[in-house]
């Protein structure tokens, strides 16, 4: 804490005028947005004993900063208010901030299809062409993993506007427009999320202490603390002995990883293999840039074919790539020609240079691919252009290969459906590590004052359902302790149908178990489930629909929160069974005007006390479904939609879809429960 403190106020003094010692909280800036109805805390550091007021809307309130240099007040409870107010701070130096509003705040937080921008989404030019909502605004906060609690971050309000729309995060800006035309209120989002991060690393480590899984995590990463502090070589001694007791595990999941790759038994690399329908990717660049879908974690493919001189066939080339993000194994001609793993210091940021053997140098076309591994954030190649070139010992021409590459996104590897690389053991720290983020991106922006927060995630736990059952609802309870404001309203995506298309009637160790797991924490109170079991897409982990998602998860809030006249704000969710001779009638919350889309109900399977699953028939009697099956005499247990893309049709009237559920108790990843007939696939 003293190094802290020191660096803290060095960079205060480097840029704060002389003299000046308030400092506000990172989020309290020009144009933002203040939560109407509550008490609105104002904090920050200013020099031991300065006096601070803070002056907004008629209120002034003072305090004096403490012996450590913090302060905090609470301006009273503030009506909402769309005319421009200005906020000013005066210690020894005064701050004035401009254009702020008064209306309702929420948090948005969460994975990469949080983090997916408005620039991604389906009908992007529309959506940014008509986004004149400048009572909207946008406090994106910068990607930052901490191994302790940060008090600052980065970040500024943003206006919304067709300027400043298309990197807003798109869940959240969908939901804030509806509220926004709803309510006729400004609406402010903090938009903090990092692609292909786990919960725990959004959980605080006093929290994750009092699950029983994470108490060797967390203790580890104290200890990554502590050797933060070592000299660099003592650090890096104990980083090599680390690296060198987990290198069987490493070697073995990148092979698993290879095993499951459709792009190696496709073939990607071989140059015979047809590319003509991938899409193309502009390089140096990364998959996370706008003339692609959002960010992407799991295996991409890139292919370039490039013609060299004749001069230069059957002999020894060398090819230059830049950084690839973030581990990559890399073929010429078919033939791997280089691999850069997780055993290199900062291993997403060295430059690849491979050596291209004589013999794999057979003609003027050579064609080079790219097996990239990305385990969070952006994939793809860095670059720079001047770095990605093919040449030959002593010759001063050189094949540029920046330009133009085909890419595919592997189906079906995402590295969240397997288990997690074991690269926490390593000393350092990243985005994945257990409660990295919530020290760098959550921690910052407590106490400031919101209704409620928006959670878009649970891919990058998909591995661990047992664990999320307690892991989720836990950060929940974290999070609304932290803030100190109640059990403030919680509203979560469950996940969307992906990979691929269902072919069993009840797949075991699927996407499902997590749904449940989801859905286990309505039992909490003040929360809220979008459900997009149908928007989702098989080949795209980043399904483009966010519009849907954010009225999903727009439309809770306002009849629970807001108490908006909404009559039906969720789907179809699962209530109770009566078995009946040989039918099973399934009631349901949210049944008004049930209905199956195109056709009679699909997805429903049924079971007698042997577990195994066959496809039932069903048909719908008014708020009621009756499922049943020639092949089960007397049923026990009823599934929907029990798959990771499951063939399914179930809706209310008002257009939501049913959540999967399960009636049974079974146990999780049961290999009975995948038997029985092929699903139907409409």
């Amino acid at each position: 804490m003293r190094r802290f403190s020191l660096l803290y106020w060095l960079l205060c003094a480097l840029v704060l005028p002389l003299g000046a010692t308030v400092v506000p909280a990172s989020l309290v800036g020009e144009n933002m947005v203040l939560q109407q109805g509550m008490p609105v805390p104002v904090w920050g550091t200013a020099a031991p004993g300065e006096t601070v007021t803070v002056s907004f809307a008629g209120q002034t309130v003072r305090t004096t900063a403490d012996a450590q240099g913090a302060w905090r007040v609470a301006l009273k409870k503030l009506s909402v208010d769309s005319t421009p107010h200005e906020l000013t701070i005066a210690g020894t130096n005064t701050l004035t901030y401009k254009n702020v509003l008064v209306g309702e705040v929420w948090l948005c937080s969460g994975q990469s299809n949080m983090e997916m921008a408005v620039k991604s989404v389906r009908d992007a030019q529309e959506e940014i062409a008509a986004a004149n909502y400048p009572m909207i605004r946008m406090f994106t906060v910068p990607s930052k993993a901490a191994a302790t609690p940060q008090a600052r971050c980065g970040g500024a309000w943003a206006v919304c506007s067709p300027a400043t729309v298309p990197a807003f995060s798109a869940a959240g800006y969908f939901f804030a427009r509806k509220l926004a035309t709803d309510l006729k209120v400004p609406v402010g989002m903090i938009h903090s999320s990092v692609g292909g991060t786990p919960a725990e690393a959004w959980t605080s480590a006093a929290t994750l202490r009092t699950l029983p899984y994470f108490v060797k995590p967390v203790a580890d990463l104290e200890q990554r603390v502590r050797e933060a502090d070592l000299p660099p070589a003592e650090f890096a001694r104990r980083r090599d002995e680390a690296l060198q007791r987990h290198w069987g595990d490493i070697q073995s999941w990148w092979a698993q990883l290879n095993t499951m790759d459709p792009g190696i038994k496709g073939q990607f690399a071989a140059p015979a293999t047809n590319t003509a329908s991938w899409p193309t990717l502009t390089c140096p660049s990364h998959y996370g840039t706008p003339n692609v879908l959002g960010n992407f974690s799991g295996v991409i493919w890139l292919r370039k074919e490039v013609e060299i001189p004749q001069a230069w066939v059957g002999q020894a080339l060398t090819l230059r790539l830049g950084a690839v993000d973030e581990v990559d194994d890399t073929f010429v001609n078919g033939v791997k020609i280089g691999h850069t793993g997780f055993d290199a210091p900062n291993f997403w940021k060295v430059k690849r240079v491979y050596a291209i053997p004589a013999a794999q140098v057979t003609s003027t076309r050579v064609v080079i691919a790219v097996q990239a591994l990305n385990a969070f954030g952006e994939a793809g190649l860095y670059g720079p252009a001047e770095e990605m070139q093919l040449t030959r010992e002593g010759d001063t021409q050189a094949v540029s290969l920046a330009g133009d590459w085909r890419y595919n996104q592997s189906l079906g590897v995402d590295i969240q459906t397997m288990p997690r690389a074991p690269l926490t053991a390593l000393p350092g720290k990243s985005a994945a590590d257990v409660s990295s983020l919530y020290n760098g991106m959550i921690a910052p922006l407590i106490p400031y004052a919101i209704r409620g927060a928006l959670w878009y995630q649970g891919e990058a736990n998909a591995g661990m359902p047992n664990l999320y059952r307690d892991l989720f609802p836990a950060m929940i309870r974290d999070w609304r302790q932290a803030w100190g404001q109640g059990d403030f309203f919680f509203d979560f995506v469950q996940l969307a149908n992906f990979q691929a298309r269902q072919t069993q009637p009840s797949e075991w160790a699927s996407w499902a178990d997590v749904r449940e797991a989801q859905g286990q924490a309505l039992r909490l109170p003040h929360t809220a489930m979008a459900v997009i079991i149908d928007i989702g897409d098989a080949q795209n982990i980043h399904p483009r629909n966010k519009q849907d998602v954010g009225l999903r998860l727009a439309l809770p809030a306002l009849a629970k929160v807001y108490h908006q006249p909404v009559a039906v704000y969720a789907g179809p969710m699962y209530r109770s069974m009566r078995v009946k001779n040989q039918t099973v009638r399934l009631r349901f919350a949210n049944a008004d005007g049930l209905l199956a889309k195109g056709g009679p109900p699909v997805g429903f399977v049924v079971a007698g006390t042997d577990k195994i699953f066959h496809v039932a028939q069903a048909k719908i009697e008014r708020d009621t479904v009756v499922v049943w099956s020639d092949k089960v005499a007397h049923p026990v247990a009823v599934r929907y939609a029990w798959a990771s893309n499951p063939v399914c049709n179930l809706f209310n009237a008002a257009g939501l879809p049913a959540s999967p559920f399960r009636t049974d108790a079974w146990g999780l990843f049961d290999a009975r429960s995948a038997a029985g007939e092929v699903m139907p696939v409409q």
